[in-house]
């Protein structure tokens, strides 16, 4: 009676952890550059500060020297007209930068 106790213990907890393998973020990366561009670090600081409330955003780098933004989310939760809609609202508008593959 004891080793079916243990195996059943054991049969749950291994279904357990597969379970939570499977229901892990898919994470994209969006590389972008905006206009107008940006000048200094409150137009960084206005970027991140506004985009970090689209849902499913994880991280948001900004570079002047690069003119670059590169957000990190869960392509579950946001889409690209997601993120042209938020940066819109501060005044900016978007497009990939590079050899970025937007969904």
């Amino acid at each position: 009676m004891k080793k079916f106790v243990c195996m059943a213990l054991m049969a749950l907890a291994t279904t357990g952890v597969a379970a939570k393998g499977s229901n892990k973020a898919k994470s994209d990366t969006l590389r972008l550059t905006t206009t107008p561009q940006m000048h200094c670090a409150g137009c960084e600081n206005k970027i991140k500060e506004n985009i970090r409330f689209v849902k499913g955003v994880k991280k948001i780098e900004t570079s002047v020297p690069q003119q670059t933004v590169t957000i990190v989310y869960d392509s579950r939760k946001a889409t690209m007209a997601d993120f042209t809609a938020a940066f819109s609202k501060i005044g900016y508008e978007i497009k990939p930068k590079g050899g970025c593959c937007c969904r």
